[in-house]
């Protein structure tokens, strides 16, 4: 039987990084301090929970696969649960109050709905005394295993599932500190979410129907990846610096001017007529034409070019009525050739290159995020996406705000279309004194706040 090695809880947090990184974004917490005590650290506890333990013999079953179920598990029922409306029996107040434990809930439940999944499935041993684990007597199996090797072998027959049993390994992973600021009936939709079956069990809540559609959405991914009915695409985005880089313009120098009395041409052609001619030219030096009698055929020009002309210029008038080799028409000197010994030009700087002059519009634009910064100081980047979003889509008619006597008022409808709920918007936009009214249907922002959205009628 293979002996198998522990993972450290820093080594599987850093394994799973990038989820990590998207369930802050969903977590939506003031300050990452917040988000370290209240969610990284049930997170950290998980990892040391389940080690490098697989899931189940057909799903995650690779090592450290429990994690990384728990990880992903948490991050589908997050994003269902930002189109959902929690409490919709309370009253409106204690409504908007709990909205945010119920966010926090369903992380929970998430994390914890298959705490006891490789007990149920496996029999863990530990090598140094060759004792088997169990969660309900050992507690976590980082700490038990404490960095030795162990084996895994698969029940003939797996456990059947005890909520009882999961919920009370959910208290001691989660701890009372946590579940303490939850109120009584969130506590309560939480434990009966917690480790939920496939298929609803008569009247379930918003929560349970949640994190159940998390963990369905979790299972069938990994389903599809074991299939390898999608590959996974990996590359790394490219800077913007390295962008501008690759896209740098090439200038060809402009060659010395002639004198003015040999030609009546301008003295120095724009950089990108030179690269033309020059390209033209070679084209023409490495062609061999067969010799052409009328000097009215179409192959003139590439014949002209091929042999210039050293006579001098003729009047206005000849020029007119003889037909103009394609240096000529250019504006280019006779005498002017693109060689190898030209020195390279020096690099250009794209950001010092010049842009045309913005119209109004556009300067209002460009000084949009110094607004944005100087009134959204300290919100989390999802509100001040909201913001953004809402300002784009207003000036493009997709959205509809109006303003009133005391200020914007955005329908909660609205807001709750790009994922951000009203209460989070209104707990924030509180906070700094930014909100005028909250009503049932609609908010009122303040001017400060709504010309960030939409400029105020003069």
């Amino acid at each position: 039987m293979t002996l198998h090695a522990p993972l450290t809880i820093d080594a599987l947090i850093a394994q799973h990084a990038r989820r990590v990184d998207l369930i802050a974004q969903c977590a939506n917490e003031v300050s990452k301090a917040d988000f370290e005590r209240r969610w990284l650290s049930v997170l950290r506890s998980c990892a040391g929970w389940f080690s490098s333990l697989p899931l189940r013999p057909d799903l995650y079953r690779e090592p450290g696969g429990a994690f990384r179920c728990t990880v992903e598990t948490a991050f589908y029922a997050m994003r269902l649960a930002g189109g959902q409306k929690f409490g919709t029996s309370l009253p409106s107040e204690k409504r908007r109050r709990v909205e945010p434990q119920y966010n926090y809930a369903v992380f929970l439940a998430a994390v914890c709905s298959r705490l006891d999944e490789p007990y149920r499935h496996f029999v863990i041993e530990r090598d140094r005394d060759r004792q088997a684990w169990n969660p309900s007597v050992h507690g976590a199996a980082g700490p038990w295993l404490a960095g030795s090797e162990y084996r895994v072998s698969r029940r003939e027959q797996p456990l059947a599932v005890e909520r009882m049993r999961t919920g009370m390994l959910a208290q001691i992973l989660v701890g009372s500190d946590l579940l303490s600021g939850l109120d009584g009936e969130v506590l309560s939709d939480l434990f009966g979410a917690i480790n939920p079956n496939m298929q609803p069990l008569g009247a379930e809540s918003v929560l349970h129907k949640v994190v159940r559609q998390g963990v369905s959405t979790a299972d069938e991914f990994d389903r599809k990846a074991q299939r390898a009915v999608f590959a996974p695409v990996q590359f790394d985005v490219p800077s913007a610096v390295h962008v501008a880089a690759e896209l740098e313009p090439v200038i060809v120098p402009t060659p010395a001017p002639q004198q003015a009395a040999t030609s009546s041409a301008p003295a120095a052609a724009a950089p990108v007529e030179l690269a033309a001619a020059a390209r033209v030219e070679l084209a023409a030096a490495a062609r061999v034409d067969p010799p052409v009698d009328a000097a009215s055929t179409p192959e003139n020009a590439s014949m002209a070019l091929s042999q210039p002309s050293t006579a001098p210029a003729a009047p206005a008038a000849d020029r007119k009525s003889s037909p103009q080799t394609l240096r000529e028409a250019l504006g280019i000197p006779a005498a002017t050739k693109v060689t190898a010994a030209t020195p390279a030009p020096a690099a250009i700087d794209p950001s010092a290159m010049k842009a045309p002059v913005p119209s109004t519009g556009a300067r209002r634009d460009a000084a949009q995020p110094a607004a944005f910064d100087d009134v959204l100081k300290g919100v989390p980047n999802l509100v001040r996406e909201l913001f953004q979003a809402l300002r784009e889509d207003v000036a493009a008619g997709k959205a509809s705000v109006q303003w009133n006597d005391n200020g914007l008022v955005l329908p909660k409808r609205l807001v709750g279309g790009y994922g951000v709920s009203s209460s989070t918007l209104v707990e924030h936009m509180r906070r700094r004194s930014l909100m005028v009214a909250d009503e049932a249907t609609q908010i009122t922002l303040t001017p400060r706040a709504g010309q960030l959205i939409l400029d105020r009628p003069a």
